[in-house]
């Protein structure tokens, strides 16, 4: 693509959600690991008061959390990508993008979950307060959360800063399933599927209700671009789009996904024009339940090639198999003999892939 060519990276991305010919794959190899993916480290958190946070373990509320003092803590894209005839900024085929902190649990903050951030190893991860099924009423609406509020003026922010160059896009927002084992506990979540399963799939409604709210204050501040808007892969789509996942599906069947959890993330996936599943390759065994339907419109695949036993070669069958009704995203630390492989084996079309820095 020929630098400037707005129009032609858009329609190398429109192709790659119509699954048309094109004349290769989406592709970046990024220049930097995203710091959602880097080894772990210490954080500092500006709080709203000026201070730093400091207490390890001290719970997070949204009054501590003022957007414009953390709008550039570790995840503000460097300019020195190459710009669109001086618009959006692109990295490789994919544009640049910018979210409201991925580390933090935003959906989960907004169901009422505790926040907790552990200072030394820099992650924010949200606790259970829920004591069982019977306790749902403890979730309040989400329009009533304050986090709401937070995320609403955290992505005005990143708008209004955007000078067309970068995509302000969805934060890191995890799937009902995950959301269920947020709020409830892992265990209690697995034994309510024999137990509860009524209640369950009324928690599920709920944390549908609480992931959608927070999906629509964000995408109500993104600008779009020519008419359409781009989702935290960097992928523009003509028109609405949402990323979701299902981790915690690792832990239960294919079949309890189909039953008790699938019927959620579709509903979230069919209230935007264009949907992304997010999945770990280690743990595919449910893939064909999201083949299967009309939504997710896509599917993306993180590679944990260093820490499950599948490695890129093994991968190859299905993927090929997603191809067949969805576009595929492949993101994640591989060889370049492993890229190669994946380009000379997987058809192009639907096809993006977008690989870590080599290690040279």
């Amino acid at each position: 693509m020929a630098s400037g060519d707005l129009q032609s990276l858009l329609e190398k991305h429109r192709q790659f959600w119509n699954r048309e010919s094109s004349d290769g794959p989406l592709l970046n190899v990024s220049q930097s690991k995203d710091s959602l993916f880097a080894p772990l480290h210490g954080i500092s958190i500006p709080l709203a008061d000026g201070t730093i946070l400091s207490t390890q373990g001290e719970p997070l509320t949204a009054d501590m959390i003022d957007p414009a003092r953390i709008l550039d803590v570790e995840e503000y894209p460097l300019r020195t990508h190459e710009s669109l005839n001086g618009g959006p900024l692109i990295e490789g085929d994919l544009l640049v993008t910018r979210a409201p902190l991925g580390k933090m649990v935003w959906v989960e903050a907004v169901l009422g979950c505790p926040v907790i951030p552990r200072l030394d190893t820099g992650s924010i991860y949200s606790a259970p307060f829920l004591d069982g099924l019977d306790d749902i009423g403890k979730i309040g609406r989400p329009e009533d959360s304050p986090w709401l509020d937070v995320v609403r003026e955290y992505s005005r922010l990143l708008a209004e800063g955007a000078d067309g160059q970068y995509q302000v896009v969805q934060c890191l927002q995890r799937g009902p399933i995950d959301l269920v084992s947020a709020v409830l506990g892992h265990e209690e979540m697995c034994m309510a599927i024999f137990d509860n399963p009524k209640e369950l799939r009324a928690l599920n409604e709920i944390c549908v209700e609480t992931f959608l709210a927070v999906a629509r204050v964000q995408h109500d501040q993104y600008p779009a671009l020519e008419g359409g808007f781009t989702n935290p892969f960097g992928i523009w789509a003509p028109g609405t789009t949402v990323r979701t996942q299902c981790d915690v599906a690792s832990s239960v069947s294919a079949a309890q996904y189909k039953e008790f959890f699938f019927p959620y993330d579709r509903e979230i996936c069919s209230n935007f024009d264009f949907s992304v599943e997010h999945l770990h390759s280690g743990y595919l065994h449910h893939i064909d339940v999201l083949l299967e339907d009309e939504y997710p419109t896509a599917i993306q695949v993180s590679l944990d090639t260093g820490s499950t036993p599948n490695s890129v070669h093994d991968l190859i069958p299905t993927f090929k198999r997603a191809l067949e009704s969805k576009p595929l995203i492949v993101m994640g630390e591989m060889t370049r003999d492993e890229l190669k492989e994946l380009q000379d084996e997987l058809p192009s079309n639907g096809l993006c892939i977008a690989p870590w820095p080599f290690e040279d």
